[in-house]
């Protein structure tokens, strides 16, 4: 099992390019997947402000939408992550808080494509950074 981040589940959702290859490739290898609750909120707010920024089609923006709730991510409630990711609010947004506090409880890697993200939670667990450049 691995927890995914909003990062890695939009570039696996919304590119055919490298970025989305690389993320279907990394995701493939483990189908067990799990994310705090609000991982839908945030890949929709990735797909809503690149459909805005017109950085992508509506018809990338629809399928996306529509294969969120397909995707059999098991949704991991925050109560019991709330404490850690208070002591980790120095170096980590409270959105990404969710993910390393998840994946530092359960013992199990964070797959990520945001650098930032990657080299914060390093120090907390395991990560996996999917690259989504060149």
């Amino acid at each position: 099992m691995i927890v995914v981040d909003a990062s890695v589940l939009a570039n696996m959702l919304l590119y055919a390019d490298e970025r989305g290859r690389r993320a279907r490739a990394v995701l493939g290898r483990d189908i067990e997947w799990a994310a705090p609750e609000h991982w839908k909120a945030e890949v929709f707010s990735v797909v809503r402000g690149l459909t805005l920024g017109s950085k992508i089609k509506e018809e990338q923006a629809v399928r996306a939408v529509e294969r969120l709730p397909l995707l059999g991510v098991d949704h991991v409630s925050i109560d019991e992550l709330l404490p850690r990711m208070l002591q980790l609010r120095a170096g980590i947004s409270g959105y990404d808080a969710a993910y390393v506090a998840l994946a530092e409880a359960r013992g199990i890697p964070l797959v990520t494509s945001d650098g930032r993200l990657a080299r914060t939670a390093t120090s907390y667990c395991g990560v996996e950074f999917v690259s989504p450049g060149a």
